[in-house]
């Protein structure tokens, strides 16, 4: 209430001006995972076209032709992700998928494109460890999707993928 003296309570103010600050940021948060999952729909339902192509080979659907172009438009997407407020479970669904779409190339990509994409993955995870907080069920999951990828990638010819991410992880699983 205005007492006449021309004064507003500044409290108030400052509260509302900060709600609307966090309204604001929690929209635009909600704007970059909507242009991430949109994005990587796209990658799915391009990946899937490949997948249905190889089965059919006579009909050429389309999709993707090499792991080379599907990281083009993946790697954008671990970019934008690991700059969300809570990226980790999108991070720990994209690495399972990423481990799926090396395994779907492995005939037409070398050791050299491999291990390039797997380094990406291994900053991103990196980066993920250290600015976020992972919940004790979250660096359970993380060691057992950097295993599983570690697993995948001895089996397509490679020593050790996600070394700088995996010492992170089990530091801090075993803490």
């Amino acid at each position: 209430m205005d007492s006449g003296g021309g004064f507003l309570d500044e409290t108030t103010t400052h509260t509302d001006n900060n709600t609307a600050l966090t309204v604001q940021q929690e929209h635009v948060e909600q704007r970059h995972i909507d242009k991430i999952d949109e994005a990587y729909v796209n990658i799915t339902r391009k990946f899937r076209k490949r997948e249905r192509d190889n089965r059919n080979r006579a009909e050429k659907i389309g999709g993707y032709e090499s792991l080379p172009e599907l990281w083009q438009d993946f790697a954008p997407v671990i970019l934008a992700t690991i700059h969300l407020k809570s990226p980790i479970q999108r991070l720990l669904n994209y690495t399972g998928d990423f481990h799926e779409f090396c395994d779907a190339f492995k005939e037409d990509t070398d050791l050299h494109e491999y291990k390039e994409y797997f380094d990406a993955m291994d900053f991103a995870w990196t980066r993920v460890l250290k600015d976020k907080n992972p919940t004790e069920t979250d660096k359970v999951r993380i060691v057992n999707v950097l295993r599983d990828g570690q697993d995948r990638a001895s089996q397509l010819g490679m020593q050790e993928v996600y070394p700088h991410a995996t010492d992170i992880a089990d530091d801090e699983f075993n803490e």
